[in-house]
């Protein structure tokens, strides 16, 4: 665990000893425009999916907007951006670009989340100049007819690797190390079969780490992708393979080690995740714990004590599932939000043990990070 990590455990902790803290990590919906359709992806929730790029830009807030709350945030000591959401950050380059540099003017760490297939020379040799810290590339297969069929376009799978690859020739020829290349693959019943052969082509692309979550279901689509009973059954021998591999070629990942993401639990209950938030705080409860360990242990989730997300018409929520959420950051301030009567509910009701519907559809990385969460705070109160 770096001094990164720590800081953000340091917050948790400090809200449980009744300390407030600011927000550690804050993601940012910039718009929910794409130039893909891929399958399996969230926005095809929104009843106005077919409209749904023309929406984006009715309600989108302006780069000067972004661009104000970064510098608030400054001030509050926020240390992690992620540039996400239900888009593809570089259809819209010059927003998105701004937003990174200035991030990264004040020191804090950078992510971005990109489909890969937008991306010019010149965007890539700014991402480098800025000294912005980590690329995650969606890609579905380490073929291209799988990737393309699961992304809707043909043609995406050549797209994103060039982009990759022009990432690394770029870092070698500045003497760079950032941006780190990582993968992000969303099992489905498309690819679980080829989880080892992934983790062989993460590897080929220099990818510095290869992160795997199972298919959340928003749609009928995303519903007959999603792994049935007898492919989780099936599973297991691909995953042990894909370990050994990732072990043998020193892949870092997160479906071996502690973390275990691809547990039949979680994958079995995907879209159903409420369930596994449920059972893990009741099996706190039944430990008969004390004071700090009891009240720590029963929170349901410890994303609203150190996270927030800001969607693309200023909307805040405290991760990126609600559909509903707390205060329009256009007519507050950061502080305000993240102190005001949305953040202070959820938390109370966190730390009661309740569990809001919504948390159905969390990513079930989000549980392997909560208990790795849990493992380190208590390390640290001993």
């Amino acid at each position: 665990m770096d001094e990164h990590e720590r800081e953000m455990y340091r917050r948790i902790l400090n809200w449980f000893k009744g300390k407030k803290q600011p927000p550690f990590k804050i993601d940012l919906e910039l718009h929910r425009r794409c130039n893909l359709s891929c399958l399996m992806c969230s926005r095809r929730s929104d009843p106005s999916y077919e409209r749904i790029n023309e929406y984006s830009e009715k309600v989108e807030i302006q780069k000067k907007k972004w661009l104000s709350i970064i510098e608030e945030a400054k001030d509050l000591d926020v240390r992690e951006w992620h540039v996400c959401g239900g888009g593809e950050p570089m259809f819209l380059p010059d927003v998105t670009l701004s937003v990174m540099e200035s991030i990264k003017e004040y020191g804090a760490l950078g992510i971005i989340t990109t489909n890969g297939t937008l991306w010019k020379r010149r965007h890539i040799e700014e991402t480098i100049r800025i000294g912005w810290d980590r690329v995650h590339f969606s890609i579905h297969a380490p073929f291209a007819k799988v990737h393309g069929f699961l992304t809707n376009c043909p043609g995406t799978f050549e797209r994103v690797v060039k982009t990759v690859k022009i990432f690394n020739e770029l870092k070698r020829k500045n003497i760079s190390d950032k941006p780190e290349i990582n993968i992000n693959f969303v099992l489905s019943v498309k690819n679980y079969r080829f989880l080892p052969e992934m983790v062989k082509f993460a590897k080929l692309l220099n990818a510095n780490y290869l992160f795997v979550d199972p298919l959340i279901v928003y749609s009928e689509l995303g519903e007959k992708l999603k792994l049935k009973d007898k492919h989780i059954r099936e599973f297991p021998k691909f995953l042990e393979k894909a370990c050994h591999i990732a072990e043998k070629i020193g892949l870092k990942n997160n479906f071996s080690g502690l973390d275990k993401n691809l547990q039949p639990e979680l994958i079995e209950k995907t879209s159903r995740m409420h369930e596994v938030v449920k059972e893990d705080v009741e099996r706190a409860k039944k430990m008969k714990l004390k004071g700090f360990k009891r009240k720590f242990l029963s929170t349901s989730c410890y994303k609203p004590f150190f996270h927030m997300t800001i969607k693309c018409d200023g909307r805040t929520t405290s991760c990126d599932v609600p559909v509903t959420g707390g205060d329009n950051i256009r007519n507050k301030s950061l502080k305000e939000v993240w102190n005001g009567e949305y953040f202070e509910d959820l938390r109370e009701k966190l730390m009661n043990g309740k569990v809001p519907d919504f948390c159905a559809q969390c990513n079930p990385s989000h549980m392997t990070q909560k208990r790795a969460c849990q493992r380190e705070i208590l390390k640290m109160v001993r």
